[in-house]
């Protein structure tokens, strides 16, 4: 076993999470539900795969070190750290004190959801080839909303932050775990930048890389969530529902699902996997739940409506006789009855990370709403695709919400 087998991690769990508003303005980005889980759940699990002596989590807001304490305290060892300067460099900085010179850490982004086996192999790599470093790359056809990686010869031999599209060189985008040595935090500190902190630190070293060539997610945008909902639910195998939950003998349910702890499912509903409901939700008679749609935790759907595609945070109620697709709504969110979201965006339209569907012959781009927090959306609304409705929204009844997505992104 090598002298380095037992690390520390460093997760970069603070930040504002800008480009994930509305859905990010009263919850913490860490903390936005996808399939039962908070994201940084899905990086704790990872970690916690691996021979870790010490989680360092770099929080900007009480909420989520208060989170993983009361959840992750009692399986991992955690010790919070407060960002205290701005961007990637200060989340970096914060965690310093916490590892000696000697050490090399993990360093992982708070953000990214990928199976527990990426952590492994990159955790893999180090420990075999013996180098100096190690990160992991993923290949990406969009890779402009990226940091991207050159490499030659196993090696890295330099790093970009999200290149200019005429002048990408790479499709290899960094994927969000490293094996480091402490020497990142002198090059941090001189640089002023991260980017150019890990080039110093190629130039110097050997650093070599890891490529995952499963799916991967960076949550950087609200449609990212539904990205990674999909690759998340095509995973399920097979029905399960709890003991606990109240499923009526009249309810149809076919292809994998999963029904959590005092979920109930009334007369009639159809649930058409593969689909998440969670806690203690309620799904209405004559419902129509159908494939990639996660309810989340304490949701009501009301009678005779469809969800497609979708996610659904917690502590929200769609009333009966609703369409939702390719759509997020935020926590807390009332939705009236007979409310439409549409989901064909216009032609012509680029929206970053949302990749074009083919039906028939034509090419097309799918995103309903993006619906913040506590809002109230009044009966028989129209929302465009690509539309945004901020958080605390209050809507009338018969309200036309047209596609706004543009001064979002």
């Amino acid at each position: 076993m090598s002298l380095y087998s037992r690390l520390k991690a460093v997760v970069l769990a603070g930040g504002k999470g800008v480009r994930l508003r509305p859905l990010t303005d009263r919850i913490p980005k860490p903390l936005l539900r996808v399939v039962g889980k908070s994201i940084i759940d899905y990086v704790l699990e990872g970690l916690s795969t691996l021979p870790i002596e010490e989680v360092i989590i770099v929080v900007s807001e009480k909420e989520v070190s208060k989170y993983v304490i009361e959840k992750w305290s009692s399986k991992l060892l955690i010790t919070i750290a407060y960002q205290k300067e701005p961007g990637i460099e200060g989340a970096v900085l914060a965690a310093k004190e916490f590892l000696s010179k000697r050490d090399y850490f993990i360093l992982a982004y708070g953000d990214i959801i990928v199976s527990k086996e990426a952590y492994l192999r990159t955790y893999e790599t180090f420990i075999n080839k013996g180098s100096e470093g190690v990160i992991m790359l993923s290949p990406k056809t969009d890779v402009e909303s990226y940091g991207i990686a050159y490499v030659s010869e196993g090696k890295v031999i330099k790093i970009e932050e999200k290149p200019r599209p005429e002048k990408i060189g790479s499709t290899l985008a960094i994927a969000g775990i490293f094996v480091l040595p402490h020497e990142l935090f002198e090059h941090i500190e001189a640089e002023g930048n991260f980017t150019n902190a890990l080039n110093k630190l190629a130039s110097r070293k050997q650093i070599t890389y890891y490529m995952w060539n499963k799916w991967w997610i960076d949550v950087g945008y609200p449609w990212d969530i539904l990205e990674a909902n999909r690759n998340i639910l095509l995973e399920f195998k097979g029905a399960y529902v709890s003991s606990k939950a109240k499923v009526s003998s009249k309810a149809i349910i076919e292809g994998p699902v999963y029904i959590d702890d005092n979920a109930e499912i009334d007369h009639n509903a159809i649930i058409k996997g593969p689909v998440y409901i969670g806690k203690n939700s309620f799904i209405g008679a004559n419902a129509f739940l159908r494939e990639y749609a996660s309810i989340e935790n304490n949701v009501l759907i009301g009678a005779y409506s469809e969800i497609k595609n979708s996610s659904i945070q917690p502590r929200t109620t769609i009333s009966s006789f609703s369409f939702i697709g390719d759509s997020i709504v935020g926590s807390e969110t009332t939705i009236g009855p007979r409310t439409v979201t549409l989901n064909i965006m216009p032609s012509g339209i680029k929206v970053s990370r949302l990749h074009p569907l083919r039906i028939g012959n034509k090419i097309i781009l799918k995103l309903g709403a993006i619906i913040g927090c506590n809002c109230y959306i009044g009966a028989s609304s129209v929302l465009f695709a690509g539309s945004v409705v901020d958080s605390n929204t209050r809507l009338k009844p018969f309200s036309i919400i047209e596609t706004n997505l543009a001064k979002y992104i």
